[in-house]
């Protein structure tokens, strides 16, 4: 690293961030990565913009974290950005020339071009928690209890309860060491799934909403809808018709080609993706060799969004 980032790294006035609306990775990767640096001497601000995901909403609440700086005002001099490696969907206060540092685990970026100034560390690993407790554990820092907390349910929220394909070793490892630096409840990751889903039925529309994401391929406009609970054949059997309306509403209003939700059950290990747009099954059909049924294509196993696209992108080629 050039001598003058190293000293911009300990002098300036640092912002740590991540998306708009974090997920819990996201916004475990703040608070705990803005922690360890200020540990380190380093002059940092670890904040959040918008409202956290329900998970993180969870864990905040029951493990009583108050210490959390929300949409901060004033200049800073330089920025890290945590669990993204994207411009879309940040806060207009990050100036990508002055972003020195992203962290991220996505397949697809162009990390390079929008972030020039940065050190830039993106790798194939479940969550963005894993690579925050490995800088921890190579400065032999002590890690405070609700930060293992935050990232230990990151990492199980991320992976989809350690099932998901994309979970790996490095991942496993990072639970391992958590376990042995705080005390993390037997049922937490139980009882945070529940929660979720519980929220997500009281709130449904809303939440399909939130967890919408387009994409253009090829001039051709794609709307996905990412959804995660337990007990999943139940919501969807009792709130279908709900579902395809929100699919629809999103289509109408943002001029999709295709749109659909890909649900996962977390604790049942499988997908249910659901459209009634006919172009968007023949699509689904093709890549996952599924057949719909009343709207309703399942897949065993579990996938990511950000695995469905790069499928998507390498049929829509």
């Amino acid at each position: 690293m050039p001598y003058w980032l190293i000293l911009n790294l300990y002098m300036s006035n640092i912002l740590i961030t991540s998306k708009i609306n974090p997920d819990l990775d996201g916004f475990a990767c703040v608070y705990a990565y803005s922690r360890l640096l200020a540990k380190q001497g380093q002059n940092v601000t670890g904040s959040i913009f918008g409202i956290p995901h329900v998970e993180a909403q969870y864990i905040i609440d029951r493990f009583h974290i108050d210490n959390i700086n929300y949409s901060p005002h004033g200049f800073f001099e330089s920025f890290i950005l945590v669990d993204t490696s994207d411009i879309s969907g940040m806060p207009n206060i990050v100036r990508t020339k002055d972003v020195i540092e992203v962290i991220d685990h996505r397949k697809v970026h162009i990390t390079d071009e929008l972030f020039p100034n940065a050190k830039i560390q993106i790798e194939k690993v479940g969550a963005s928690a894993t690579q925050i407790i490995e800088r921890y554990q190579k400065a032999n820092i002590q890690i405070d209890e609700k930060s293992a907390i935050l990232l230990y349910s990151a990492i199980y929220s991320n992976t989809l309860n350690l099932k998901a394909t994309i979970s790996t070793q490095r991942d496993r490892k990072a639970i391992d060491w958590l376990q042995k630096q705080a005390l993390i409840p037997n049922d937490l990751i139980h009882d945070m799934f529940i929660a979720k889903t519980e929220a997500t039925k009281e709130h449904l529309e809303k939440v399909l909403h939130s967890d919408y994401k387009e994409f253009l391929f090829n001039s051709r406009r794609i709307g996905i809808v990412q959804l995660e609970v337990i007990q999943l054949n139940t919501l969807v059997q009792n709130y279908l018709d709900q579902i395809l309306a929100v699919l629809n509403d999103l289509k109408e209003k943002h001029s999709l080609e295709f749109i659909f939700l890909t649900a996962i059950d977390l604790e049942q290990n499988f997908n249910l993706f659901i459209t009634d747009d006919s172009d968007s099954q023949l699509l689904l059909s093709k890549i996952f060799k599924i057949k719909f049924k009343k709207n309703i294509g399942k897949k065993e196993g579990m996938l990511l969004r950000k695995q469905v696209i790069p499928l998507l992108l390498s049929h829509l080629k």
